[in-house]
C-alpha cells in the first residue's frame, strides 16, 4: 500500500477540517476500523483486462460525463478517492473486487482520485498495486474544494456514485456511512434489470 507522500496544505487541511464539522468526509473517526473484504471475483471474467496497463488521466466534470456517456447501456459506479484519505485506500480493493466480479454482466467502473496532479506518479502506482484495470482519472483541481464542487461532492471522500443502464444517478453512497454490502446490493439490483 501506498502511504500519502506528503501532508496536505492549509488548503487541503481547512476543506478536511470543513469536511469532519459537517459531519461526512475523510478522515471522519466514524468510517469502520479494520480492513474492508474486497469483493470476491468471478472464476471466469470476460471484463478482466489484467494485460492492459493501469493508465491515469486528468480530469474535469466534462471528461467524467463524457466517460459516463460513453458506458450508456451498463451499469457504472464511480468511486471519488485520494491517497491521504485512510478510508478510501480500505474501500478501493472492495471497488475494484465489483469490477472483477461484474463487468462480464455490464458493469463499469470508474475511479477518479482527487489527489494533486503533482502526484500522478504515485496515484498510477497505486491503482497498478491494485489492479484497477478500468477507467481512472485524477481531478485535473487536486485535492482542493474545486474538485468537490465540480464533481458535486457533498461530504468527503470516499463518495462512491452508481448510475443506472440509462445513465442517470441512482445511488449515492456518502462517506460517513459506505456499507460494501449495500452497495453490492444496489450494483446486484441494478444489474438485475
Amino acid at each position: 500500500m501506498i502511504e500519502p507522500q506528503r501532508p496536505p496544505g492549509r488548503g487541503v487541511a481547512l476543506v478536511i477540517a470543513l469536511a469532519v464539522l459537517l459531519g461526512g468526509g475523510c478522515p471522519l473517526s466514524t468510517q469502520p476500523e479494520g480492513e474492508i473484504a474486497p469483493a470476491t471475483p468471478s472464476a471466469s471474467d470476460p471484463g478482466k483486462t489484467e494485460n492492459e496497463p493501469v493508465t491515469v488521466r486528468l480530469a474535469d466534470g466534462k471528461t467524467l460525463d463524457e466517460a459516463l456517456r460513453q458506458h450508456r447501456g451498463k451499469v457504472v459506479l464511480v468511486d471519488f478517492w485520494a491517497l491521504w484519505c485512510l478510508p478510501c485506500i480500505k474501500l478501493f480493493p472492495h471497488t475494484v473486487g465489483l469490477h472483477e466480479r461484474f463487468a462480464d454482466r455490464g458493469l463499469a467502473v470508474i475511479s477518479v482520485s482527487l489527489d494533486d496532479p503533482q502526484q500522478r506518479s504515485d496515484v498510477e502506482a497505486f491503482l497498478r498495486e491494485q489492479g484497477a484495470h478500468f477507467e481512472n482519472f485524477l481531478s485535473r483541481h487536486g485535492t482542493g474544494s474545486r474538485s468537490m464542487e465540480v464533481f458535486d461532492i457533498e461530504g468527503g471522500v470516499p463518495h462512491l456514485k452508481l448510475y443506472g443502464r440509462d445513465g442517470k444517478l441512482k445511488k449515492t453512497f456518502q462517506s460517513a456511512s459506505i456499507d460494501p454490502d449495500e452497495v453490492d446490493r444496489e450494483v446486484e439490483k441494478l444489474l438485475g434489470r
